[in-house]
C-alpha cells in the first residue's frame, strides 16, 4: 500500500498543476488583451487615410486593413515637429533621452545609496530616517502639486535643466525594494574589502554596489520606460524642452492636425519604439531578480 506521505505528495502535485494551469490561462488572456491594443494601433496606423479610418470606425471594422499605407510612418516625423514649431524630431528625441536618463539615474542611484547607509550603518539617526520613510509611505498626500509648482517656480527651476534634481529624493519609488535587497546582502563582503585596505566609499562602489547591479538595472529600465512616456512633467515644468511623448500629446490636442488619425497612431508607435525595444532586450532582467556573488572559505 502507498504511504500517507506519498498520497499527500501526489495530491499536492495535482493541486499545484491545477493552480499553475489556471494562472497560465489567466495570464495568457491578459497578455492577449494587452497585445490587442498594440495590434489596434498598428492597424489604425496603416489605414489609407482619415476617411478610411472614419468609415471603418462607423462600420466597426477598425481591425481590418484593405490597402496598407506605410507612408503614414514617414509622414509622422514631419507631423510631430509641425505641431511644435522650432523643434525637429531629432531634437525632441534628444530631449527625451537626456531627461529620461538623467531622471532615472538620479532616482535609482539615490535610493540605492540611501538604503545602503540605512541598512549597514546603524544608528539612532538612520533608524529615525527609516521610520520616517515608513510614515511617508503610508501617509496619503493629496493636493501637493500646486505647492510643488510654486516652490520650483520660486527656485527658478521651471524650464531649467536643473529641474532634474527633483528626481533626487530620500524616499524614492524603489526605496523599500533596495532596502530589502541590501538586508539580504552579507556584510562580510565589506569586511573582506576593509581587510584589503579599501575605504567605505571604495567598498560601496567596487564591492557592494556591483552585486546590486542586476536589481538596480531592472529598476533603471522601469524608471526609464516610465519617464519616456511622461508628458505631464513637460506640460507643467519643462515646456521649453519638449520630449516625444509631449509632441504626441500636443498633436492629439490640436484640432488642426487631429483630423489625420492614422498619422497620429503612426506617431504614437514611433514614439514608443525605443521603450519597447529596451523592454524586449532586457525583459529577463526586469522579470527576474538576479543575485550574484558568494562567500568562500
Amino acid at each position: 500500500m502507498r504511504s500517507l506521505k506519498t498520497i499527500i505528495k501526489q495530491r499536492k502535485s495535482t493541486s499545484q498543476k491545477i493552480v499553475f494551469t489556471l494562472a497560465f490561462i489567466l495570464f495568457s488572456i491578459y497578455t492577449l488583451y494587452v497585445l490587442s491594443f498594440f495590434v489596434f494601433a498598428i492597424v489604425c496606423a496603416l489605414k489609407q487615410d482619415n476617411d478610411t479610418y472614419m468609415m471603418d470606425k462607423i462600420a466597426v471594422k477598425l481591425f481590418s486593413v484593405s490597402k496598407p499605407n506605410f507612408k503614414n510612418f514617414t509622414e509622422a516625423f514631419d507631423q510631430l515637429q509641425v505641431v511644435l514649431q522650432g523643434f525637429s524630431f531629432w531634437k525632441l528625441t534628444w530631449n527625451s533621452l537626456w531627461r529620461t536618463i538623467t531622471s532615472a539615474v538620479l532616482s535609482v542611484m539615490t535610493s540605492a545609496m540611501v538604503c545602503y547607509i540605512l541598512v549597514f550603518y546603524k544608528s539612532k539617526f538612520t533608524k529615525m530616517i527609516y521610520f520616517v520613510g515608513l510614515f511617508v509611505a503610508i501617509l496619503p498626500l493629496y493636493g501637493s502639486l500646486g505647492a510643488s509648482y510654486r516652490l520650483m517656480e520660486n527656485l527658478g527651476l521651471i524650464n531649467n535643466p536643473l529641474n532634474m534634481i527633483v528626481s533626487i529624493s530620500l524616499y524614492g519609488g524603489y526605496f523599500f525594494y533596495m532596502y530589502s535587497f541590501f538586508k539580504t546582502l552579507s556584510w562580510q563582503y565589506a569586511e573582506a574589502a576593509f581587510l584589503d585596505g579599501a575605504g567605505h566609499f571604495k567598498t560601496f562602489t567596487r564591492v557592494m554596489f556591483p552585486m546590486a547591479l542586476p536589481s538596480v538595472s531592472a529598476l533603471f529600465i522601469m524608471t526609464f520606460i516610465n519617464g519616456w512616456n511622461d508628458y505631464e512633467s513637460t506640460l507643467l515644468y519643462m515646456n521649453e524642452y519638449p520630449n516625444l511623448s509631449y509632441a504626441v500629446y500636443a498633436y492629439s490636442e490640436n484640432q488642426k492636425y487631429v483630423a489625420n488619425m492614422p498619422g497620429l497612431f503612426a506617431g504614437v508607435i514611433i514614439t514608443m519604439l525605443p521603450a519597447l525595444i529596451l523592454y524586449l532586450c532586457f525583459q529577463n532582467t526586469i522579470m527576474e531578480k538576479v543575485h550574484l556573488g558568494g562567500l568562500k572559505g
